[in-house]
């Protein structure tokens, strides 16, 4: 089997995976970002605008591979 250019697109592009970040202040507050699909779970630290300071945002879930 030959690799085609839409094959080797296809493998190069299931590298990264769409999550939500949560805001661990508790507010509701969610953005969506990409990531590595084999680097761990992310911990960024973002503006939160509900309670106008700098949080801590956890990764809740997987959204789909992209």
């Amino acid at each position: 089997m030959f690799l085609t250019t839409v094959n080797c697109d296809y493998f190069f592009s299931i590298r990264t995976v769409l999550v939500q970040m949560m805001s661990a202040a508790g507010t509701g507050y969610f953005f969506n970002t990409k990531r590595n699909r084999l680097r761990d779970k992310l911990v960024l630290r973002k503006h939160d605008p509900f309670v106008n300071k700098h949080v801590l945002f956890f990764e809740k879930r997987k959204i789909k591979s992209i």
